[in-house]
């Protein structure tokens, strides 16, 4: 005959104090049991959203960290574009600036030489002109048309910017100035330009022709 197993007698743990109370001074151990897992359950759930959140912390804060370098690149990669296309503009300004004076010059001297041809043919006309005023011919026909295709070149070539060279009086200047002659003369200081032997003609800064002078020297 099997013999069972016997279950302890909670009872007989309890001590008897005598005054009819002890089953209220002692817990029901059924009520501890639930009580303390409920408490462990509390303690595990509280805990659990502290870490979940704290990981979301974590893990936010990487991402903003990894932003900001990601940030920092490409700011880095936009001051090099900026600053590459300000380089940019300012050849492209450059040459820009080159190319128009390099046209201008290119057409100062087409100009310079096409005025160059015309020179002579005025110089001509300028001494018809002078020996018909002297024969007393300046109110001549003829005079008077020659004198008028005259203007009409100085004033096509005034179009063109070209200017006479006007030296007489001021110091001699070989850059824009010839000297063929000298001549002492008392009352001028040495190194002025006396008279003007063929005119000079200027475009712009361009010397087409110096003038040929006859300037002051002293003995």
């Amino acid at each position: 005959m099997k013999r069972g197993i016997e279950k302890p007698d909670m009872r007989k743990n309890i001590k008897n104090s005598g005054n009819g109370k002890d089953s209220e001074l002692i817990p029901d151990p059924k009520k501890m049991m639930q009580d303390l897992k409920k408490n462990i359950r509390l303690k595990k759930s509280g805990s659990k959203k502290d870490i979940t959140r704290e990981l979301e912390v974590e893990e936010l804060e990487g991402e903003i960290e990894v932003l900001r370098d990601e940030l920092k690149e490409y700011k880095k990669v936009e001051d090099e574009y900026v600053d590459r296309i300000k380089r940019l503009q300012a050849d492209y300004d450059n040459y820009r600036k080159r190319t128009i004076k390099e046209h201008l010059e290119h057409i100062k001297r087409a100009n310079k030489d096409l005025i160059s041809n015309f020179l002579p043919i005025i110089d001509n006309f300028e001494m018809a002109l002078a020996a018909s005023k002297e024969l007393d011919g300046s109110k001549d026909e003829f005079y008077k048309g020659v004198k008028m295709i005259y203007d009409n070149l100085l004033e096509l070539l005034k179009k063109e910017n070209v200017t006479v060279i006007e030296p007489v009086g001021k110091e001699f200047d070989p850059r824009i100035c010839e000297a063929a002659v000298t001549e002492a003369v008392d009352d001028i200081e040495e190194g002025s330009v006396l008279e003007i032997l063929r005119k000079g003609y200027m475009i712009d800064d361009f010397v087409i022709r110096p003038a040929v002078v006859k300037v002051c020297k002293k003995n």
